[in-house]
């Protein structure tokens, strides 16, 4: 059960399954946008917002931790053009290496 979890609620993600969740997640996005007009609104604006909170915490945080940044970056994926500028640094941004586990992660 733990392995699942942190599949879907990562703490840190290296730069393919990055690409690949973003990949996944815009997919979810464009479905949901294309459907817009079928959707009830009250339904339709809660995934939007579940959507926009999954990729702010559990895709992007994850790798700005992955990378070595500091978790503030995040803010920076609320501006429109500079999110865009994030996402190719995230992607191109080799992991930071740890020498040793932080009490949060488990082997």
């Amino acid at each position: 059960m733990h392995c699942l979890v942190e599949f879907i609620f990562p703490r840190r993600l290296h730069r393919l399954a990055y690409f690949l969740r973003g990949l996944a997640m815009d997919i979810v996005a464009g479905f949901v946008y294309a459907n817009s007009t079928t959707f009830e609104p009250r339904y339709w604006w809660s995934s939007v917002i579940v959507l926009v909170t999954y990729g702010l915490f559990f895709i992007i945080l994850p790798r700005i931790r992955d990378a070595g940044m500091n978790g503030w970056w995040l803010v920076v994926a609320l501006i429109p053009v500079a999110d865009i500028v994030l996402g190719i640094i995230l992607l191109f941004r080799a992991p930071a290496l740890l020498t040793h586990l932080s009490p949060n992660e488990q082997r």
